[in-house]
């Protein structure tokens, strides 16, 4: 099988190709799409990963017209150009900002209404997909929540960065959907494999607690950090009032039953075993 994927200084990228050469023995290619979708080569491939998108962090610096661009008329020119070539397979790594959700559980009955430039062009290249799809062109549609690894971006990295300086860490009782990069590469190659086509929401076995998370990452250094419920007492407090806490402390997490996927045995690495990889030098 001859695999495509977009975004070739991407984390993800790189990391599906290194996870489908080494476990499942396929052909991979990256590709650039900075110069848009007639640059791309779609020759004798048999699937398309795309990657690429503007994220939510550079919102300050575009307008939403500049998400569409990139993020949905880009993404079904490179749609059009890959059916057109013979390419069976189209994967779309969407985002859990179409909820437009930022506490809480989201399950199937949860609405789709980004409040985000990201979250909006993400939303509507999924709705412009669908109207592409045919017998012989199949679209998967994956909604990550945040996907945690060595070298994963986002808010993981400080994390690790505070886990391993901080003597004390609040204990706060809550609950986070993320998935471990292996996990999450798994996942993508079963839904290829298999030929499935829809929209999934792909998570680790359970949902992550943030002050076990900073625990668990400085036992894999060595390091002890003791949790206080005094702290977590006055996080609890603002977590209403303040966006970044919400974003690191307060609940936000797919339902178990949204998660389900045969058997779910792409959920092969746990947490603690992710946490010691991730840290083992």
């Amino acid at each position: 099988m001859n695999i495509l994927i977009s975004g070739e200084k991407g984390y993800l990228a790189n990391e599906l190709k290194n996870y489908g050469i080494k476990n499942r023995k396929l052909n991979i290619e990256l590709v650039s799409v900075r110069k848009g979708a007639e640059k791309v080569n779609f020759l004798d491939k048999d699937v398309f990963i795309h990657t690429s998108a503007i994220v939510h962090k550079k919102e300050k610096d575009f307008l939403l017209k500049d998400f569409i661009k990139i993020n949905k008329d880009l993404t079904v020119q490179l749609a059009l150009k890959a059916k057109k070539a013979g390419v069976k397979k189209f994967v779309f790594i969407s985002t859990m900002a179409v909820y437009g959700v930022s506490e809480g559980c989201i399950d199937k009955n949860t609405p789709l209404n980004p409040n985000t430039y990201y979250g909006i062009s993400k939303l509507e290249a999924e709705k412009a997909l669908k109207k592409l799809e045919s017998n012989n062109f199949s679209i998967s549609i994956i909604r990550p929540p945040m996907i945690y690894g060595k070298e994963a971006p986002g808010n993981f990295q400080p994390l690790r960065r505070l886990s391993k300086t901080v003597p004390i860490f609040p204990k706060v009782e809550n609950k986070r959907s993320m998935i471990y990069i292996d996990n999450l590469c798994d996942f993508i190659f079963q839904v290829i494999k298999n030929n499935d086509k829809g929209i999934y929401h792909p998570q680790d076995y359970r949902q992550i607690n943030t002050s076990q998370m900073v625990k668990q990452i400085g036992l894999a250094n060595k390091k002890k950090i003791y949790l206080s419920s005094l702290l977590g007492r006055v996080i609890r407090k603002e977590i209403c009032r303040n966006n970044m806490i919400k974003k690191v402390f307060g609940d936000l997490y797919y339902s178990t039953e949204l998660s389900n996927y045969r058997n779910n045995t792409y959920q092969k690495i746990s947490f603690k075993d992710a946490i010691t990889l991730i840290e083992d030098n």
